[in-house]
């Protein structure tokens, strides 16, 4: 008897359950292409979504520029700016670097000041190529 269920169950099993090799046929050509193109879909809408994040990364690129900055005087007061009531206390202060003469401490990043700087720093790009 429990040979018989034995048995029973298994093969009830093999007709819920068949094998793997039984179920599942090779992909057959056209179905592989389907595939692709499904994927190739996929790709190509990634790619349109990342236009517009690569061109503000290109726009940052083009317009963004340092400028050199340098801080002089020291925090104990022996020398530096003046500040305050009459020059009463001195302190350090940040300057332009601009002479050249040395390695400024701080590099600040800067952007153009008009409105909207894309036209501008786009324009200045393109010549930038063409010179070069």
């Amino acid at each position: 008897m429990r040979r018989v269920l034995t048995l029973a169950l298994i093969g009830a099993a093999t007709l819920l359950f068949p094998s793997v090799a039984v179920a599942e046929d090779p992909p057959t050509v056209r179905d592989r292409v389907e595939e692709l193109q499904q994927e190739l879909d996929s790709l190509t809408e990634e790619v349109e979504d990342l236009q517009e994040p690569v061109a503000e990364f290109d726009l940052f690129d083009e317009c963004m520029y340092t400028i050199g900055v340098t801080e002089y005087g020291r925090a104990d007061g022996a020398f530096g700016f003046l500040f305050g009531r009459g020059g009463a206390a001195r302190r350090p202060g940040l300057a332009l670097d601009i002479r050249g003469f040395g390695t400024p401490q701080y590099q600040f990043l800067a952007f153009p000041a008009e409105e909207p700087p894309s036209i501008e720093c786009n324009e200045d790009a393109g010549q930038e190529l063409i010179d070069n």
